[in-house]
Parts: structure tokens; sequence; C-alpha cells
């Protein structure tokens, strides 16, 4: 995972993270992306679920965050 992460204008700085646990799409469905997911906890305790999109092929990644823990 990144080491910080922008959100909302806030700035976090990840301290621990767990993962990845990789999200596949049904194989019946067209071919898509996978997802890699990782929960993650900032220097102020904050957990929050993140996921990169774009993988290792040449293409460019992105990371979202797809939600929060509390």
């Amino acid at each position: 995972p990144p080491i910080l992460f922008r959100y909302k204008g806030d700035t976090y700085t990840i301290r621990k993270a767990d993962g990845p646990e990789r999200i596949e799409r049904e194989w019946w469905i067209d071919p898509g992306e996978h997802r890699d997911y990782y929960a993650v906890e900032d220097l102020q305790g904050r957990r929050f679920w993140l996921y990169r999109s774009g993988h290792y092929d040449g293409h460019t990644d992105q990371w979202f965050i797809h939600g929060f823990f509390a």
C-alpha cells in the first residue's frame, strides 16, 4: 500500500497495513481488472479500507478508499 494518501484535503500517513486480499470478477462476466484490498491504519489509529486498481502490467495504478472501520 502507499506510505501516505490524501482524502478530502487531508493527508494520512500509514503506520500499519494488512493485505492484500485480492477480489476477482466472476469468470463468466466480461474480463475486468481485479482489485487488491488493504486494511490500513494511520498514525492516529484511524483505519481505512483501500484498494488498488490497475496492476503490474505497465498500466497506471490507482488507489481508492473503499471504506472506513469504526
